[in-house]
């Protein structure tokens, strides 16, 4: 039989007896937004938002618009809860809390006294929904009360259903597994946020992976919840934020289980009795129960409080075990609680790298530690990090100092593809400072160009949770110079980070965009520079569309028709160009986009080495050869440029594996201007690099005027000389250096350490030699160099590394008769490509 409606209503509201005390209760302005907005990698509040403050909580909810999304992937969040973390520890983890499951759209929103109320109006076939979000008293809880009105002429049996987004990828996050539960929680250990949801008189069945949640609200009594025409039912739940698991439950022990907890102060110390600050302690109760984990502060104490009984501890630093015994026991008391614990296993001693170019200016810096002879690899945070992420710690001004288990390491320092970077050992003694200085030599000079990254991500884009700031410090580490900031579907800005970390004379950036729209990923589009208007939907970005071709032209117009660059992202050159249905057979292609696009991504780019039909991965064909689909575009009178980018996501080595160098006038990046590099960019005057750096000028035998990447040569005499130029770091080499003609490789202009050994030199310039070439059509010209069988390696970690060393030039275009330049129309051996469809 179904439960009385009234009766449940005043049992919601008889368990929600928590009073809720006057907060800071406002709509989002310039006014009240530093006082209002909480902190945290993953916060998307804007103006027009409403929040909710307390002494305990910051919470965010969503203005209700339809057109209101987080970032790309949340989306659709008008009304629900976006933002939630502790001012105690202020670290927001919450993509979304979406009430009721995302079936009731809310429509309109006001204050009620301290509480945030959302309206979704009810229709004949659906119930109407009022949605409540209040603080409570003095504790880091949100009630969200959900109240139905039966507005349908039938009964109406409700499911309460609720979803959530906390984003748990590559972070060191843990949520309740899925089934049936009194409390399900969600807990990222290392940004140190967790949060609890709950409701007396429920049951939380979940069903949840790494990204997303669905919580079902299951009657302990069984019974269904029907509503009569006219009648209505309020249903409430809490949300417990804390800094950590442990926290949480402590929170609902005290405040909603009646369970009298105490509070617990954990020391920590290392074998030589300093703190160890960071090191994680995993609690568990006597039965074995988890209590979850939980991080020392700067002074390697942990703070929390418990409940009255015996506990197993199990620590880990950087990876390594705490305890020779894997764990602990303590034994927790009514009242106050102290421990100490000393970690007999753990003997670090101090590694204190400083890192110089040859100049002695400290420089950016990437660091790699590695274990040796049975000491461990350190493992200091995940792939959504800043300053240490996994083994490698990245540094701005050329300082690490960071304790590490006594033990042998290597230790590999690098700045990116100019600098050779050092190979050392480091022996760390147990509490001692081991110094280690390295100058890196600028080995590879490279006047008039510098080296750009023009696709990169992080959690604004809502595909990936990594660090906004430990991007800017992987790209500045790497020697990168010039990078747009392009979040999917929002415009933002790497200015505050550069500024803060003091990385002015280093990088320069300017505010873009990547445009991601349907069908994926065919229409997604880089574009800069982009007018960002702070604190607005999508930073005040353009909207996607379901056509690339509209999609492109709703850029090209964007902020009043502004000059910027207009980059296609990783295409299927032959859906794009060459079969606009995707059925497999040709058309007309996107023939709109054609001339508005600038440059297109062509990578992977070692594929130029060999220019085979398919990308092959493993043994199987994972799509077209996009760099030989360019030639083939080239043939047949495209003039679109190519660029390389890392379209990097996460900080482990993310950046630095892929650049482009870029003709400037300028060899400093704090004097860059952006609209240099989209001039020069839009003109060809790019070359694509994983690693060397090439240079290649071309002009007409007997001439003294040169051209370079992407220009014309007008060489009626059919004579063209190419003086081409390749220089590497110590930490990757060149074994081929060839010219195409036309996209198709000269004999004659190919060269291999192997046939050509007088040609490559040992140290850093790896060839110079002056080309002589003899056309007797017009033709387009690309000078390529790499390596057949060496791979980049440790230097760019495990993924970048793997690559083959490579780099191209656009193309020059030669005229020999002098009435402009004329394709030849060769299709390299294959037929045009169409959508790369994966056989099954």
């Amino acid at each position: 039989m179904a439960r009385p409606i009234t009766s449940l209503i005043l049992c919601a509201l008889l368990m929600n007896s928590d009073a809720i005390v006057f907060g800071q209760v406002a709509r989002l302005s310039e006014s009240n937004w530093d006082q209002l907005v909480p902190a945290g990698k993953e916060v998307d509040a804007i103006y027009e938002d409403f929040a909710l403050k307390s002494a305990a909580v910051k919470a965010i909810v969503a203005f209700p618009a339809v057109t209101r999304n987080s970032n790309m992937t949340v989306r659709g969040v008008g009304g629900c809860l976006i933002d939630l973390t502790a001012t105690a520890f202020e670290s927001d983890q919450l993509s979304c809390f979406y009430p009721g499951r995302r079936k009731f759209p809310f429509s309109s929103g006001t204050i009620e006294g301290n509480a945030v109320v959302m309206t979704s109006e009810g229709t004949a076939e659906r119930p109407s929904c009022e949605v409540r979000y209040e603080l409570s008293a003095n504790e880091p809880v949100i009630n969200v009360t959900s109240t139905w009105t039966n507005t349908t002429s039938r009964d109406w049996t409700l499911s309460l259903e609720d979803d959530l987004r906390a984003d748990g990828g590559k972070e060191d996050m843990v949520k309740s597994p899925n089934g049936t539960h009194d409390l399900y929680y969600v807990h990222d250990i290392f940004w140190q946020q967790a949060y609890g949801f709950r409701a007396a008189g429920y049951s939380i069945r979940s069903n949840s992976n790494s990204r997303e949640g669905i919580l079902t609200w299951e009657p302990k009594d069984g019974q269904p919840i029907i509503m009569k025409p006219g009648k209505s039912f309020s249903f409430t739940r809490q949300i417990i934020v804390a800094k950590d698991l442990p926290g949480v439950l402590a929170v609902a022990d005290r405040v909603f289980g009646d369970i009298k907890v105490s509070p617990v102060t954990i020391s920590v110390t290392d074998a030589n009795g300093k703190p160890v600050v960071g090191a994680r302690l995993a609690i568990s109760s006597a039965a074995g129960s988890s209590r979850g984990t939980t991080v020392t502060d700067s002074d390697g104490k942990i703070r929390t409080a418990l409940p009255a009984g015996e506990f197993t501890l199990n620590g880990t630093t950087a990876g390594i075990s705490l305890f020779s015994r894997d764990s602990v026991r303590v034994s927790v008391a009514a009242g106050s609680n102290d421990f100490a614990l000393v970690s007999q296993t753990y003997k670090p001693g101090i590694a204190d790298v400083v890192v110089t170019d040859d100049q002695g200016n400290a420089i950016p810096a990437k660091v790699e530690f590695i274990g040796s002879n049975e000491t461990p690899t350190p493992d200091w945070a995940p792939e959504t990090s800043e300053h240490f992420v996994k083994n490698l710690a990245y540094t701005e001004n050329g300082k690490v100092q960071v304790p590490l288990q006594s033990g042998d390491y290597d230790v590999i320092v690098s700045h990116g593809a100019e600098h050779d970077a050092e190979f050392t050992r480091l022996h760390i003694e147990a509490g001692q400072t081991t110094d280690l200085k390295v100058s890196l030599k600028h080995s590879v000079q490279t006047p008039g160009w510098i080296s750009a990254d023009f696709h990169s991500h992080s959690s604004p884009s809502g595909d990936n949770t990594g660090s906004q700031r430990g991007r800017v410090l992987n790209l500045a580490a790497e020697n990168i110079e010039f990078a747009p900031c392009t979040e999917h579907n929002r415009i933002s800005t790497y200015d505050e980070h550069i500024a803060a970390l003091g990385l002015k004379p280093f990088l320069a950036t300017v505010s873009g965009m990547e445009l991601t729209g349907q069908p994926l990923p065919l229409n997604h589009q880089n574009t800069f520079p982009l007018i960002r208007k702070p604190r607005t939907q999508d930073g005040g970005g353009p909207v996607t569309d379901d056509s690339p071709e509209t999609q492109m032209e709703r850029i090209a117009l964007w902020d009043d028709r502004s000059e910027k660059l207009i980059q296609q992202n990783h295409p299927d050159i032959g859906w794009l160009f060459y079969d606009k249905n995707g059925d497999g057979k040709p058309d007309e292609g996107h023939s709109r986009s054609f001339t508005i696009m600038d440059v297109m991504e062509i990578h992977p780019i070692d594929r130029i080495l060999t220019r085979e039909r398919y990308d092959v991965r493993g043994d199987k064909p994972f799509g077209n050869n996009r760099i030989l689909n360019w030639l083939q575009l080239l043939n047949q009178g495209f003039r679109i440029y190519g660029v390389v980018n890392t379209d990097a996501h996460y900080n482990y080595h993310g950046s630095g594996w892929l650049r482009n160098w870029i003709q400037s006038s300028t060899d400093q990046p704090a004097e860059i201007d952006p609209m240099e590099m989209v001039h020069a960019s839009e003109q060809g005057r790019l070359i694509m690099s994983n690693g060397p750096y090439l240079e290649a000028t071309f002009s007409e035998a007997g001439s003294n005027s040169t051209v370079v990447s992407g220009q014309d040569l007008v060489a009626k005499s059919g004579k063209v000389n190419i003086h081409v130029r390749v220089q590497c770091p110590n930490w990757l080499n060149v074994d081929t250096v060839f010219v195409l003609i036309n996209g198709k490789p000269s004999e004659e202009l190919t060269f291999t350490a192997d046939a050509d050994p007088d040609a490559f030199g040992k140290g850093s310039v790896k060839f110079d030699r002056t080309l002589n070439i003899s056309l007797k059509e017009d033709a387009h010209l690309v000078v390529v160099t790499g390596h057949r069988s060496e791979r980049l390696g440790d230097v760019m970690g495990p993924s970048g590394g793997d690559q083959h060393p490579a780099a191209l030039t656009n193309p020059v275009f030669v005229d020999v008769d002098g009435n402009g330049f004329t394709p030849n129309k060769d299709t390299l051996g294959y037929p045009l490509p169409v959508k790369f469809i994966e056989a099954k």
